[in-house]
């Protein structure tokens, strides 16, 4: 046997943890006894036994309602990870299927919500049907507010630089593409060169009407001014208006699918432009339940979770 010992602990431990569990979760004593089907002066004392156990003060009462110290937010976190090993072992015990259900809330660029994830959440949902989806839609700023506040249990974005608060997991590295109508008149028979993009009409992403950087730099770069007749932040938006005949444009590689082949002409524009790499965004040290880590191994098998 090794020489680490289990420290006795109160045959009630984890009641007094799930009582602890629910005040957190809803705020009050009385709301927390009516969730678990509990009397109250149950639940109080549940409370106190836990705080007698470690010395501490989980709740801050001075303004009449049950708020969270500091030490409490950490057994609050532990607590949850407690709860998630003890179902996996009554799962793995039982030789049973596990189940998830909760809900997964997701930041990402609009193309990525509607190109990327589909099939994913299709699978993971067959597998799991009472787990819900939250889509938080924006750009990689918004992206990285909501995951550094754990508004989002994760975001998706291209990666330019990740905030040292953060880990990242590489998904795809995906390139430009030019998308022009079926069977158009702008480019017939041959594959266009910067300049010949430059001179027809092109609808182009942008971020508050100012173009990304590096496609503005790249026509730059080429003493080219392209003819630009509409911008646009969506690229499911951008390929309507390109098969309407509007005009030719530029998007990021994994926005374009098979599907898209029906009604658009598709150019690579690798010895243009630059491939970007995208990628899972993680908070550093952040609590995921058993349902999310599910998801994420789903898009990226193999995925490992730092504690």
């Amino acid at each position: 046997m090794g020489s680490t010992m289990i420290e006795q602990m109160s045959g009630d431990f984890l009641q007094w943890l799930r009582g602890f569990y629910f005040v957190a979760e809803c705020g009050s004593v009385t709301k927390a006894a009516a969730a678990m089907g509990r009397e109250q002066p149950t639940v109080t004392h549940q409370i106190k036994c836990l705080e007698k156990e470690f010395g501490v003060t989980l709740f801050d009462r001075s303004s009449g309602s049950m708020k969270l110290t500091p030490e409490g937010r950490v057994l609050l976190e532990k607590s949850i990870s407690l709860f998630e090993v003890i179902r996996g072992l009554k799962s793995d015990l039982a030789g049973e299927r596990m189940e998830y259900d909760g809900k997964i809330v997701i930041a990402a660029s609009h193309s990525v919500i509607d190109t990327f994830l589909p099939p994913y959440v299709e699978k993971y949902r067959k597998a799991h049907p009472r787990v819900k989806f939250h889509m938080q839609g924006g750009f990689l700023e918004t992206v990285l507010e909501k995951v550094e506040s754990a508004e989002a249990d994760f975001g998706i974005s291209y990666m330019e630089s990740v905030p040292d608060s953060m880990v990242y997991h590489v998904l795809f590295e995906t390139g430009m593409k030019l998308i022009a109508p079926k069977n158009n008149r702008f480019f017939p028979n041959t594959i266009p060169t910067l300049r010949q993009i430059s001179q027809v009409p092109l609808i182009l992403f942008s971020r508050a009407g100012t173009l990304e950087t590096f496609v503005e730099k790249r026509f730059n770069e080429a003493h080219l001014k392209p003819d630009i007749v509409m911008t646009h932040n969506n690229s499911v938006s951008i390929k309507k208006y390109v098969a309407q005949g509007i005009g030719a444009a530029l998007v990021s590689g994994y926005a374009v699918s098979r599907d898209d082949e029906k009604t658009l002409d598709i150019y690579p524009m690798d010895r243009y432009f630059p491939k970007r790499r995208y990628a899972i965004l993680l908070r550093k040290k952040k609590y995921l339940p058993l349902a999310v880590k599910a998801f994420l191994r789903t898009i990226k098998p193999g995925i490992t979770f730092t504690p």
